[in-house]
């Protein structure tokens, strides 16, 4: 009588997506893995890095592995690249991440509260979720009807030394803006550690605003405003979604539909200034008003010093210096800052 074994190797899933750093998607892939597990799957995990060969080969050794099914976030890889990979494997599911929503409402938040000049500090361009942030973004400001909204895009490591090599060229731009919105927490968190530097304090000189909500965006002083995105909820909502593909079940998982739950949430803290109300603070008050240290560096330069000396005279750095000589020229509604000294004379705003 012939016999028969029979296989107690657990059905297994893939799993491939950046781990490490600032893009890290580790939240999803946990909360994916324990769902994946629970319904009897054992799981194989391969890291991709921040580059589109690092995804291509990690996609290949996950390729090559026996898996029923692939749970994949390819963030750098163009969508002939994508399409491709898809084509080579059954039951393979991407994460769907809504970051154009994340753009969008970073930049609703900082117009509804009245900022005009805005910056954004951007991840590398390549990243898909870049793009799709700075999009959302954009489309938002474009859509605004004001004629007086400028915006600055600047490109940046997703780290916090990123963010404070763009706020140091920030402040010393052409450009002032009264809040900056980053791509990171972590580039946030580095660029409010130039401004403590350089003694601008935020919210009240500049504005500052991430993505992320990770811990120490909250433990920050001022605690940081940003947008949370549940990586968790979407990596169980996904993970259901690839099980249900794999067995042949056309249904929604019973936790909610991908919509609600992908959908980010703003975390407005202390890092951004609501122009509206600290103008109706003050009577009188005028968006325009020349703040004090601004007055004191028109003063200095009305006496011919340059920038540098003033930051010596005053104890900050030079970059300070340029920064709240720009802020005045904008206010001043001057073409230099030669023109800014004489309208601040002629308003008796400094004194010769």
């Amino acid at each position: 009588m012939p016999s028969f074994t029979v296989s107690t190797q657990p059905r297994r899933i893939g799993f491939m997506a950046e781990l490490m750093g600032a893009g890290s998607l580790a939240p999803m892939v946990e909360a994916a893995v324990k769902t994946v597990e629970s319904h009897g799957f054992s799981t194989l995990v391969i890291a991709s890095g921040g580059r589109a060969d690092e995804e291509l080969a990690a996609w290949d050794t996950l390729a090559r592995s026996h898996c029923e099914g692939f749970l994949v976030y390819p963030d750098c890889l163009s969508n002939d690249q994508l399409a491709r990979l898809i084509s080579t494997r059954k039951n393979v599911l991407l994460a769907n991440l809504n970051d154009v929503q994340v753009g969008a409402i970073g930049a609703l938040h900082l117009l509804g509260l009245g900022h005009r000049q805005i910056a954004m500090v951007t991840g590398p361009v390549h990243r898909c979720r870049v793009q799709h942030r700075s999009e959302g973004f954009v489309q938002q400001l474009q859509s605004y009807q004001s004629d007086n909204t400028e915006l600055q895009t600047l490109e940046a490591d997703l780290t916090f030394e990123g963010g404070a090599n763009a706020m140091n060229l920030l402040l010393t731009s052409d450009f002032t803006p009264t809040a900056v919105f980053f791509h990171s927490d972590q580039m946030a968190l580095g660029a409010l550690s130039i401004c403590q530097k350089n003694r601008l304090r935020v919210p009240d000189d500049i504005s500052l605003m991430g993505c992320g909500d990770i811990l120490a965006a909250s433990q920050a002083r001022p605690a940081l405003s940003t947008i949370n995105q549940s990586l968790a909820e979407v990596g169980t909502y996904t993970a259901e979604r690839l099980i249900n593909m794999i067995n042949g079940v056309v249904r929604e998982p019973t936790t909610g539909s991908t919509t609600e739950l992908v959908k980010p949430t703003l975390a407005p803290r202390f890092s951004v200034l609501n122009k509206h109300r600290s103008a109706s603070l003050a009577e009188g008050a005028d968006n325009n008003v020349i703040s004090e240290r601004e007055r004191e560096c028109l003063q200095w330069a009305a006496m011919g010093k340059t920038s540098w000396e003033i930051s010596q005279i005053l104890g900050v750095t030079e970059s300070t210096i340029i920064y709240h000589l720009r802020n005045a020229t904008r206010k001043l509604d001057a073409a230099n800052r030669l023109h800014a000294v004489a309208k601040a004379l002629k308003a008796s705003i400094i004194d010769f």
